[in-house]
């Protein structure tokens, strides 16, 4: 999931898209509550581990 900063023609700003800079992105579709995964996420605990500081 992105955060929609800004939009202008074609072109979006949004924040937290987990891509390289300047690359195509083929397809964006928004999210609906209804199409998130129903009750809890479950991962492994390494997991948090690993990703705790990715958005930094």
């Amino acid at each position: 999931m992105v955060e929609l900063l800004e939009h202008k023609g074609r072109i979006l700003r949004v924040k937290y898209l987990d891509a390289i800079d300047g690359t195509p992105v083929p397809d964006i579709k928004p999210i609906f509550k209804e199409f998130q995964p129903k009750g809890e996420i479950r991962q492994p605990e390494w997991v948090s581990d690993l990703m705790k500081n990715y958005w930094k």
